[in-house]
């Protein structure tokens, strides 16, 4: 027969673990295991080449596109959907399997994906365009226009953001309103959509001991409409911020023109949880030239896997006060029952 303390502790705990699991999964909190989901991403993400991609929306077809016009990231639409400089993308490695994604604007600033954190509801919503302080060392442009002839849009789009930063009477909604900008949210992992298999490149992989491309034979030119490109394969683009403490969140095709305290960041791309087998949130990146560049910054050891004891790893990471809060109060009824126990 079970003794009754610990059918008590164990419904307490069990109790505690529902209510806590089912606030996260509403968006809001940590995440009690973080830490092995955090491991996951990262033995199924890969090493890519470094060099220039575009991502394309494996449902859609729909481009991630960089327009000049307040420096916004957003899906394409309409004859923007198409290869083009407005979609191509400066990839460069920071250590393990960590990424930046960036686009220079028209006066030649440096801008990167970044997570952004929406403080009204705790927790990571958005893919948007900021200064790049996780790599500020060099700014490498693609030196090839992959469209010289392309009509479509760079400096424009449609809806445009509600709101504008030249409006004087929004300046209080910057105060205290977003996180200083940290290395995990510039910085992204390629996630393989089969675990199973390693991508392939043309004449090209990186070795990350060194740091840099190695290649095996002549590099493709690249050439948008015969399609010749150094080789493509499917991805979750998976944010680096907050993996060993809440959900994974990765970047999802759908545009947001609405964000009420950044009002100059409102044409973004939406983030949704990761899971395995949601077409939703794959895409397909090609590689339309590799190059090799100066070593970015390494992750800040702050925000990658920490080491845990054998009691935080069974609890899917580092104790949450409030988890420890609630086992110490189940230690103290078993303790109060076997003393009980004991007495009688």
């Amino acid at each position: 027969m079970i003794p009754l303390p610990f059918v008590i502790v164990l419904f307490l705990y069990i109790s505690f673990q529902h209510v806590h699991v089912q606030a996260v999964e509403g968006g809001e909190g940590t995440y009690p295991f973080a830490a092995e989901e955090g491991a996951q991403i990262i033995d199924n993400s890969t090493h890519i080449p470094t060099g220039f991609y575009t991502f394309r929306h494996v449902e859609t077809g729909k481009y991630l596109q960089f327009i000049d016009f307040m420096n916004q990231i957003v899906p394409t639409d309409g004859q923007n959907s198409t290869v083009f400089n407005g979609t191509l993308w400066t990839v460069k490695w920071h250590g393990d399997k960590n990424y930046s994604v960036h686009h220079t604007n028209r006066v030649k600033y440096d801008k990167c994906l970044s997570t952004r954190w929406d403080h009204t509801r705790g927790s990571d919503d958005a893919g948007v365009a900021w200064q790049c302080e996780v790599d500020n060392r060099t700014i490498d442009d693609p030196d090839f226009d992959i469209y010289p002839k392309f009509r479509g849009v760079y400096n424009a789009s449609q809806p445009r953001p509600i709101l504008g930063s030249h409006d004087r009477r929004l300046a209080k909604r910057y105060v205290n309103t977003y996180e200083a900008i940290r290395q995990d949210k510039q910085q992204w992992l390629f996630m393989r959509a089969d675990p199973s298999q390693d991508p392939t490149w043309k004449n090209v992989h990186f070795d990350p001991s060194k740091g840099e491309n190695a290649y095996s034979g002549s590099i493709v030119k690249p050439d948008r409409k015969k399609n010749k490109h150094s080789g493509s394969t499917l991805v979750y683009i998976v944010s680096a911020a907050h993996l060993w403490n809440m959900r994974s969140r990765c970047l999802h095709a759908t545009a947001s023109y609405v964000f009420d305290f950044t009002p100059s960041n409102t044409g973004v791309t939406q983030l949704d949880f990761c899971h395995f087998g949601n077409e939703s949130l794959l895409w397909e990146m090609t590689l339309w030239k590799p190059k090799n560049f100066e070593l970015g910054e390494i992750p800040d050891p702050r925000y990658i896997q920490e080491d845990l004891t054998a009691w935080e790893a069974a609890f899917g990471g580092t104790v949450h006060p409030s988890k420890a809060v609630m086992l110490w109060a189940a230690l103290l009824v078993l303790s109060l029952f076997a003393w009980m126990w004991r007495m009688n």
